[in-house]
């Protein structure tokens, strides 16, 4: 047996081990289940957790959202994200709070990685607005949590993926190409797992697990599009997971197979485009970036 298939060994056994996410504010999510339950209701109830109520808030006043007027009242604010997307919101802060803070020693910064993520998922659903794609409600969450593998890699096996940081940073490769170079396995394949395990939506499982390649989705294409461009523009705005990640530019991002896809998919992303958008998603990061970036709160 290879060292490769005792790691993928290894790796499955501990996955299977992973505590069940427990979300947070169990009777939110369960009058959100309810179809029959008055939004007003649901707004008491969310006001009773001041942590949720101001995460909630902080969302609907990003300016990605492109809300004219101040959002201050939380009833306005589920009107406005809906309630799917207040699921995925509490999800998303169980799935924070679920993972350890990063020992002091560590090279993997988990604040830059979740300042990454909450970046994505907030361009993920300008770029929905911009090609006038429904969202229903999905983007949010796979956009926060389409690296959470990384994660995963960074507690359960930490060598290995100091190795793997280390091998990013020498070699000027992609996480994908060093993780399965040390561990067989990479960052979307265990998260898309875990993801299963949590019994999370199989649409935004999709979408995690397809961001490096929607081409291969046949079932959520669209919406693992809208990740895979959310995730480039991420990085092209200077908010990559990790600092050791090369800068690269856009042609080294997305190769010319892949510009076809996208643009065969309805995505223009010429040379203009291209520039008008990170200009555009720039601006509206600079433009609140307390609001952006606080929008799952410190740990």
């Amino acid at each position: 047996m290879t060292d490769t298939i005792k790691n993928i060994d290894e790796i499955v056994r501990k996955i299977e081990q992973i505590p069940t996410l427990p979300i947070v504010s169990k009777k939110i999510m369960e009058l959100l289940h309810n179809d029959d339950t008055p939004l007003s209701k649901i707004a008491e109830l969310i006001e009773q957790d001041l942590s949720i109520a101001t995460r909630i808030l902080k969302i609907a006043n990003s300016p990605f959202y492109g809300t004219l007027n101040t959002v201050t009242s939380i009833t306005h604010a589920l009107t406005i994200l809906g309630l799917t997307e207040v699921k995925g919101i509490l999800s998303a802060i169980s799935i924070q709070n679920f993972f350890p803070p990063e020992q002091e020693d560590s090279i993997f910064s988990r604040e830059k990685f979740w300042q990454h993520s909450v970046i994505c998922s907030q361009i993920a659903k300008f770029l929905a607005r911009h090609f006038s794609i429904p969202d229903d409600g999905s983007l949010f969450l796979s956009g926060l949590i389409h690296d959470m593998g990384k994660v995963i890699f960074d507690v359960y096996f930490n060598k290995e993926f100091t190795q793997i940081v280390d091998y990013v940073a020498t070699r000027k490769v992609s996480f994908s190409k060093a993780e399965k170079k040390i561990l067989g396995v990479t960052h979307y394949q265990v998260a898309a797992t875990v993801l299963q395990q949590w019994r999370i939506p199989n649409k935004i499982i999709n979408q995690v697990f397809y961001h490096h390649a929607p081409w291969q989705d046949k079932t959520y294409p669209t919406g693992s599009c809208l990740i895979y461009q959310a995730n480039i523009f991420t990085k092209l705005a200077g908010f990559p997971a990790s600092p050791f990640e090369a800068n690269l530019e856009l042609p080294h991002l997305i190769g010319p197979n892949a510009m076809s896809y996208l643009t065969k998919s309805g995505f223009d992303l010429g040379n203009q485009t291209t520039e008008l958008l990170l200009v555009q998603i720039n601006q509206l990061i600079q433009e609140d970036s307390h609001k952006v970036m606080g929008i799952l709160g410190s740990r």
